[in-house]
């Protein structure tokens, strides 16, 4: 495994040039492993320049543990990138294996210390959430774009978001 991208939870489309994990072995998965099941993930230290966890984040019961496995296998400045659905999405509530429901701000309690655990250190470099619907969604957008708290807290069922987008650095 010479590349230093992680796809974590890869499922059968992982992207040319980069590592692929996953709980199943679909075609392409390179390394079969529950990232879940609270046992270090099979990575030495610093092994990753970039990591991606398109629609992974929201069907883990140990979050928190995922983001120390993250900055353990991580080089120092290494982009994380995680998209998952927004808590308004109907996307977030239809699929049973869901166990999260995310805001945009989720990453915020993560790097500030959650329930004041000393969490591994994050820089926040990309923050948004995106609408589908155009016609229908772009008062929320518009409201999202003025204050992203005010819109998820008061606006948010009104006009539904789709997806959460971080990207953050890792601080070494």
């Amino acid at each position: 495994m010479s590349s230093s991208k992680l796809d974590v939870g890869c499922g059968p489309t992982k992207p040319v040039g980069f590592v692929g994990i996953d709980c199943f072995p679909f075609e392409g998965v390179d390394i079969v492993f529950n990232i879940d099941s609270g046992e270090q993930w099979p990575f030495a230290n610093n092994s990753f320049d970039y990591i991606r966890a398109i629609h992974v984040i929201e069907h883990l019961e140990h979050q928190l543990f995922f983001f120390e496995e993250i900055h353990r296998i991580a080089r120092p400045d290494c982009v994380v990138h995680i998209e998952t659905p927004h808590f308004s999405s109907c996307n977030s509530w239809g699929d049973p294996t869901h166990v999260r429901h995310y805001a945009s701000f989720f990453m915020d309690s993560i790097i500030e210390g959650y329930l004041s655990q000393r969490m591994p250190l994050f820089e926040i470099t990309i923050r948004a959430i995106t609408f589908s619907g155009l016609l229908l969604s772009w008062p929320g957008w518009l409201i999202y774009t003025i204050n992203r708290r005010l819109y998820e807290k008061y606006f948010s069922w009104t006009f539904p978001a789709s997806s959460i987008i971080i990207e953050a650095k890792v601080l070494k």
